[in-house]
């Protein structure tokens, strides 16, 4: 990579060009925005048949930047340039894999933030959630091949190699049902209560997002990405959104 000459380079970090320094805050713009819809979108789902796909998609790939963003933050401090598209595209659609590298990442710089406690605290949280790897699976699985997944079958008349995206979600609502007393009774005899019974189950969901989605943004800013990581920590997060619930002190 040929060296970017000093006039030309992005005052968000020297290892940057202008150009590619407008590109990285519009892709944390991107970022912020498919967050909040996609957290919005499960809140607001009533069936997976119908509304899955706005979920899947919006999750799967506002996840997927949010992951790539930092990481790729992470790598400027430690090699001092942006990756590069073969880096990139060797990284993937598979989120579950992403995930592995960004705690990873979490892991070696949890103790050189500016502070350490609290990102602890958060770095416990996301790595100790039961629910969030569920959602990640799904997520990749649509990410990866979920997309086409009936497009496969009909070109090649065959069953799809993997369940389709629907059954992965279906794993995270067991999953909550099974885990919280409050969902371990389902009211199906009684339409309203159903809906809202739904709705709660969603919403909790979209809360653990929520939460994740704010710990990335924190251990940005706290300093877990390095120094780039810093600033674009706030750029991926949503001005005057409240603390999630579930990591507040």
């Amino acid at each position: 990579m040929t060296s970017t000459p000093a006039g030309h380079r992005s005052g968000l970090h020297p290892a940057l060009s202008r150009l590619q320094g407008f590109a990285l805050i519009e892709e944390a713009a991107s970022v912020c925005n498919l967050m909040r819809n996609s957290i919005q979108a499960i809140r607001d789902m009533r069936y997976v048949d119908l509304d899955g796909d706005a979920v899947f998609t919006l999750g799967s790939i506002g996840v997927e930047k949010a992951m790539k963003v930092m990481l790729g933050c992470a790598a400027v401090a430690d090699a001092g340039a942006w990756p590069t598209k073969k880096v990139l595209k060797n990284w993937g659609h598979d989120i579950e894999e992403l995930n592995l590298h960004v705690l990873g990442v979490i892991d070696e710089g949890v103790e050189n933030t500016a502070a350490p406690g609290y990102s602890a605290h958060l770095a416990r949280h996301i790595k100790e959630s039961m629910l969030l790897p569920l959602v990640f699976a799904a997520f990749a699985r649509y990410g990866r091949s979920g997309r086409f997944h009936h497009l496969d079958i009909l070109a090649t008349d065959e069953p799809g190699e993997h369940d389709k995206p629907s059954e992965y979600w279906e794993r995270v609502e067991v999953h909550i049902r099974e885990s919280l007393p409050e969902f371990h009774e389902v009211p199906y005899s009684d339409n309203a209560a159903l809906d809202a019974y739904l709705k709660r189950l969603r919403g909790s969901i979209a809360d653990e997002l929520d939460a994740w989605w704010f710990c990335l943004h924190r251990l940005g800013v706290q300093g877990c990405f390095g120094d780039l990581g810093k600033k674009i920590g706030w750029q991926i997060w949503e001005i005057n959104r409240p603390t999630p619930i579930l990591v507040r002190i």
